[in-house]
C-alpha cells in the first residue's frame, strides 16, 4: 500500500469522492474551453469569409457577394477585394451586387 494514502476505508472513500467531484469540475471546465475555442474559430473563420467576396455564376449576369452572405452559399471562386472591383468595372462580365449582402457597400463603391 501506498504509505501518502490513509490506511482506513473511510478517508479512502473521502479522498476517492473529492477526487471524483474534482475530475467533474475539470471536465466541465475543459468542455466550456473547448466551446469557447471553437466559438472563436468560428468567428474568426466568418470574419475571414466576410473580408472575401464570391461570384454566384448566371446565364446572362452574375452576383457577387460578401464571402459570409448566405444568400448564395456556393465556395468555388473567392476574390479579393481588388478582382471584385474589376470585375464591377468591366462592362462586358456584366456582375451585379447582391441585393442583400450589399457587397458594394463594403467596396465603397
Amino acid at each position: 500500500m501506498d504509505d501518502d494514502l490513509p490506511p482506513d476505508v473511510e478517508r479512502l472513500e473521502t479522498l476517492r469522492t473529492w477526487h471524483v467531484l474534482s475530475l467533474e469540475r475539470i471536465d466541465r471546465a475543459l468542455d466550456d474551453a473547448r466551446r469557447r475555442e471553437a466559438e472563436a474559430q468560428e468567428r474568426r473563420e466568418r470574419a475571414a469569409a466576410e473580408s472575401r467576396f464570391k461570384v454566384e455564376p448566371g446565364l446572362d449576369q452574375q452576383v457577387i457577394h460578401r464571402g459570409g452572405c448566405q444568400k448564395w452559399v456556393g465556395t468555388r471562386s473567392y476574390l479579393d477585394r481588388s478582382e471584385v472591383l474589376l470585375a464591377i468595372q468591366d462592362e462586358a462580365l456584366n456582375v451585379k451586387p447582391c441585393q442583400v449582402c450589399r457587397p458594394d457597400t463594403a467596396l465603397g463603391t
